[in-house]
């Protein structure tokens, strides 16, 4: 679905008869192409994953609340192996999927200096 979002946002950005829509579809696109953008997705994508059990579980209107209580706390004590132990699958995920997509990977063992 990325690479498709991608392809009409490229083909939108060079064929499209305004230059609002064309502007709007390559800043769009660049912004899709962005290591932050990959970055924040496959972050969500994990704590969505984590969190839609429990979702569907309190949708549930039969739901008694010690299983209720239970799956809160399963799920909060994957989020926290996540943050704790998941860095390295992620970041293996995402420089995976940078590299398929084109997207460039900043280099995670350079120095790091902000501008002020």
């Amino acid at each position: 679905m990325y690479g498709t979002t991608c392809l009409v946002l490229e083909n939108i950005a060079l064929d499209e008869s305004t230059y609002s829509q064309r502007g709007d579809a390559a800043f769009s696109f660049k912004l899709l192409m962005s290591f932050d953008f990959a970055f924040i997705l496959h972050i969500m994508k994990d704590v969505m994953g984590i969190t839609d059990m429990l979702c569907q579980a309190l949708q549930q209107k039969s739901q008694h609340i010690l299983n209720a209580m239970h799956l809160v706390t399963t799920t909060k004590t994957l989020i926290q192996k996540l943050r704790d132990d998941g860095w390295k699958t992620l970041l293996e995920e995402l420089t995976s999927f940078c590299k398929h997509q084109d997207i460039e990977v900043p280099d995670m063992d350079s120095c790091f200096s902000s501008v002020g």
